[in-house]
């Protein structure tokens, strides 16, 4: 399931941090199932890592907007 900025910017900041934790468990997770050639599913890797980079764009948007305002 892919994240859209929107719902990532409607999450309160303990969520956004619960979720990036978990994308990144999971992530690990596919990165060895893909060495030892079990995965499945190979674009998921991708989309895990999009939805991270969502996740860490808001943040970083909030922060400098906290800087700023």
């Amino acid at each position: 399931m892919s994240l859209s900025a929107d719902e990532v910017r409607r999450m309160n900041p303990e969520e956004r941090l619960k979720t990036l934790n978990e994308l990144r468990m999971e992530l690990l997770k596919l990165r060895t199932q893909a060495r030892v050639g079990t995965i499945t599913n190979t674009a998921r890797i991708r989309l895990v890592r999009k939805n991270i980079a969502r996740i860490l764009t808001v943040i970083n948007e909030e922060k400098k907007k906290g800087l700023s305002g």
